[in-house]
């Protein structure tokens, strides 16, 4: 009796080749399963964030920016709004009204983290928007930064203790950096903050935003005139006092409001001794430079050699890969900021969209559509068994001709790097290549994500169709995984060129006790013919062992909101096929319910061996 098993699926999708060239466990197409070695899993659902917003839209921006105690607060933009994420409402809270004005209304929105003595910050920016400035530890609070004469609006990053900008409504070819920030900052001792009335509350606004609108304070310390309490700051937006009081100090407004544990005598001062910075002087948001430019102050360099628009820029060793749309530049900055090497790094290697590439520790992956008809998933890496930083492809198994990569976003997620973009028949993003890192193996997702982000360790995407921001890959939280999802093998002749005949295929794997896997079955290139349904409730799965799952999917961290494993059982299910004589077989896999679904081994059992002739459907 003949048998063919396949038992590892590490290949994944294979578009660019014909599918009777492909090996066993390889894919010719699919949708929402994913390659992981040693099976094939259905992918989870999704988790909406917060309140529904009904009606059409697009999430602009989604950046989870994160405090020095390791607090992350997950922010996103929707028209004309900015909004963070209230754990304890589990609902949006709009910073400001309409902060990113008309001019700016549905523009795609940078993001970037700064981490200094000054505190946790997160800054924003666009083209056509201000450059604001929030402290994390007070997330509806917002400095506006922007000074024409000072600094510019567009597209930002925050590296090597500078600011970094590009696509400038003015100046879409120049890339621009700010001073480095040399932590300069004023000391304020013993201001006044209240007078003791013989109780325990007090509170005040410290006087250092009334000298400069974009001032923002740090490292406060209250005490009373008698020393009964001291106040320390956590650089959370919070004090703890000596004695057992409480407080809390807003960065950026200056509002301080403290609790002593005992009474403070009437009449008795109330001090507050505090840091204030200004980024506009000689910060990070301090673009200006001397006439004759000396260390540190800001600059711009110069890329106008036909690359079309800058779209991004990404950092390999030490040098800064500036992508435009046709071309890419590679700076370098001299360790002491006094020279520079600002080069071609390669003609026709560009990307669309400035969030097509994600840097990442072995190299930056970008999609290269300079080629609109040929477009391809490339990693700039150092050579093998060399010094030279070279572009590889990643997707030479893959036909990207039908799709478009014009609001393409790229995110690093565990052993993943995820490529969103849209189906050429598509008006916005539908579509996501998840890109296997360990396997090398890709596989295509259906989802309508515009920007990608991590928070909690679990990913997040922001809606391309609406203005909701969701949860990926979230336990069975929706029916989303079952939308129009199906996995389709190779096709094979079984290792030998006859006709043959399959008596019967066995399927292994897990599954729920809600889910069923639907099984097709195609002969010679023929229509795809429905021959039996796996089901969680057969008397082929084993209940008396369960396997849980749905904890640790694509990323490290738990996802379904915390909580909620999922629990499936181990199935073998052998099927009749008493077939006709064919010479290429096919198979398909459609799961039609919610839960958890795996196939980790195919065996064709009991292949009768015919005549070496052609099928009768190719007979003249």
């Amino acid at each position: 009796m003949l048998i063919k098993e396949v038992k590892n699926f590490v290949a994944g999708l294979v578009t660019k080749t014909e599918a009777s060239s492909l090996p066993d466990g390889a894919s010719a197409d699919n949708k929402n399963w994913l390659t992981r070695g040693d099976k094939i899993e259905l992918r989870r659902g999704s988790y909406l964030l917060g309140t529904e917003q009904t009606g059409t839209g697009k999430v602009t921006g989604l950046h989870s920016g994160r405090m020095s105690n390791g607090t992350e607060i997950l922010y996103r933009t929707r028209g004309k709004k900015l909004e963070y994420f209230d754990e304890t409402t589990d609902d949006w809270v709009e910073v400001g009204s309409d902060l990113l004005s008309t001019a700016a209304d549905g523009e795609e929105v940078a993001f970037a983290d700064y981490n200094s003595l000054a505190g946790s910050q997160m800054w924003f920016n666009s083209p056509n928007s201000s450059i604001y400035k929030i402290m994390l530890a007070n997330p509806a609070s917002y400095t506006d930064m922007y000074n024409s004469t000072i600094n510019f609006k567009g597209k930002i990053l925050i590296k090597q203790n500078r600011m970094w900008l590009w696509d400038r409504v003015k100046d879409k070819t120049g890339i621009y950096g700010s001073h480095i920030d040399t932590g300069t900052s004023t000391t304020v001792t013993n201001e006044d903050l209240d007078t003791g009335d013989g109780g325990k509350v007090y509170s005040g606004t410290l006087a250092f935003k009334a000298g400069g609108a974009t001032r923002t304070c740090f490292g406060l310390l209250v005490k009373d005139e008698d020393s009964i309490e001291t106040f320390t700051d956590n650089y959370d937006g919070t004090l703890t006092g000596s004695a057992g009081g409480t407080g809390t100090i807003n960065y950026t407004s200056g509002a301080v409001a403290v609790t002593f544990a005992a009474n403070v005598a009437v009449g008795k001062h109330i001090y507050a001794t505090y840091y204030w910075e200004d980024s506009n002087a000689n910060g990070i948001s301090d673009f200006t430079k001397s006439a004759t430019r000396v260390e540190g102050e800001g600059f711009v360099f110069r890329q106008d050699d036909g690359g079309g628009n800058a779209r991004t820029i990404m950092t390999y060793h030490d040098t800064e890969y500036c992508f435009h749309e046709f071309k890419t530049w590679a700076l370098t900055l001299t360790a002491d900021d006094t020279n520079a090497t600002n080069l071609i790094y390669r003609e026709r290697a560009g990307i669309p969209n400035w969030r097509a590439a994600v840097a990442t520790g072995e190299g930056i992956y970008y999609i290269d559509d300079s080629d609109n008809n040929d477009p391809h998933f490339r990693l700039l890496t150092l050579q093998a068994d060399g010094t030279a930083i070279i572009p590889v492809e990643v997707s030479i198994n893959l036909d990207l001709s039908n799709y478009r990569f014009d609001q393409a976003a790229a995110i690093e997620w565990g052993d993943y790097i995820l490529f969103a973009c849209r189906h050429k028949n598509a008006t916005n993003n539908n579509r996501i290549f998840a890109y296997n890192k360990l396997w090398k193996a890709w596989d295509m997702l259906e989802t309508f994500a515009s920007c990608f982000a991590i928070y909690g360790g679990v990913l997040h995407i922001g809606d391309s169709v609406s203005n909701n921001v969701y949860q990926l890959f979230s336990g069975w939280d929706d029916d989303e995984s079952t939308v129009d999802n199906y996995w389709v093998a190779n096709l094979t002749k079984l290792e030998m060129d006859n006709l043959k005949k399959l008596k019967r295929l066995v399927i292994q794997g897990e599954i729920a006790r809600d889910q069923n896997i639907e099984v097709y079955i195609s002969y010679d290139r023929g229509s795809f013919t429905l021959i039996d349904t796996i089901e969680g409730t057969g008397d082929y799965v084993d209940f008396g062992t369960a396997v849980t799952v749905g904890s640790v999917i694509l990323g490290s961290k738990e996802v379904g909101g915390g909580g909620g494993d999922a629990v499936a059982y181990n199935y073998k299910k052998q099927i009749t096929i008493n077939s006709d004589k064919f010479q290429e077989i096919q198979l398909k896999f459609v799961a039609t319910d919610i839960g958890y679904a795996s196939i980790t081994n195919l065996q064709y059992k009991d292949i009768r061996k015919k005549e070496l002739r052609l099928p009768t459907k190719y007979r003249s």
